[in-house]
């Protein structure tokens, strides 16, 4: 049962479908079904001095040939445990304001939220070294971040519920995908301190391409697969808004509190070696827009291995 099983990874991730493996979204294809999947996932990048980091552990498991079911876990360094107590001002007339967060403090490293996932794929339509699936999914973020920014994420940062569609479509080497999702952020709330930060809704979209460079010609799971990636990444999102006590607090000027749109681009590479274990190194660039919670360029790391079980 076993050789089945690696046998049928194998055809998964080495005999057409490695291409689509994409290291920064997620294809319309599924988990196998009885496979789970870990991954961990790190982010880098440089604040004004201070290396700021992510990381995720990601559990995926195959529920049936359609539906899978994703559990990931974040922590990174990005925020404080509570809203810096300079965040919130009072002028001489006794009006509340801020001038947003201060870049480049030194952070805790913190555990950030706890995502559910649940992908269902709804429609397949396979041929001759081709095939074309649609997708679509509903995340469920539980946190409670000190995040004081407009901008909202599934990747930590906020709570919340996020849902979308993804399309892909596999031609020989040569994989493209394309995905669009809403975020609805719930607010960040300090009970003690009657504070209350509430975040934009988001729009997110991407467009990915996989092309699977070596091996020319697949012989055996035990080739080491090597896929190359572009994949362009974007958002719009709402503006954010502060209270404290009930009252509100003038945001006016803060950038990182205004509606905003931004894309980045993100080349990777990618190595699959003996089906089964899984390797991505990327990178990230803006293309227009300026995003307040990152610095550029950002960089990933995933690593992933898979786990297979008997009937």
């Amino acid at each position: 049962m076993r050789i089945a099983f690696l046998l049928l990874l194998s055809i998964y991730a080495s005999a057409g479908f490695a291409q689509e493996l994409f290291p920064n979204t997620e294809p319309a294809s599924n988990m196998p079904k009885k496979v789970l999947g870990i991954r961990l996932t790190n982010e880098f990048f440089n604040e004004l001095g201070q290396v700021r980091s992510l990381q995720g552990i990601r559990f995926m498991f195959g529920l049936t040939k359609n539906l899978t079911l994703t559990q990931t876990f974040y922590a990174s360094n990005h925020h404080t445990k509570l809203i810096p107590a300079d965040f919130i001002k009072e002028d001489a007339n006794g009006n509340l304001y801020t001038n947003g967060i201060v870049k480049g403090r030194k952070h805790p490293y913190l555990f950030e939220t706890l995502n559910l996932n649940i992908k269902y794929r709804f429609l397949s339509r396979d041929g001759e070294n081709r095939h074309f699936r649609m997708a679509a999914w509903m995340e469920f973020i539980g946190g409670n971040e000190a995040h004081a920014e407009a901008e909202s994420s599934v990747t930590g940062d906020n709570a919340g519920i996020s849902a979308g569609l993804i399309a892909t479509q596999l031609i020989k080497r040569f994989a493209v995908s394309a995905s669009v999702n809403g975020i609805l952020p719930a607010p960040y709330e300090e009970a003690f301190r009657h504070i209350e930060v509430k975040y934009g809704k988001a729009l997110q979209y991407s467009l990915s391409f996989g092309y699977l460079l070596f091996p020319l010609k697949y012989k055996s799971y035990k080739q080491t697969n090597v896929n190359l990636y572009v994949e362009l990444i974007g958002k719009s999102y709402g503006s954010g808004s502060v209270s404290r006590n009930d009252s509100i607090v003038s945001t006016a000027g803060v950038g990182g509190l205004m509606a905003a749109s931004y894309a980045e681009v993100r080349p990777a590479i990618q190595f699959i070696f003996k089906s089964n274990l899984r390797v991505d190194i990327s990178s990230a660039f803006v293309l227009y827009g300026h995003p307040y919670t990152k610095f550029f360029p950002c960089f990933y790391l995933n690593i992933q291995r898979y786990f297979y079980f008997k009937k």
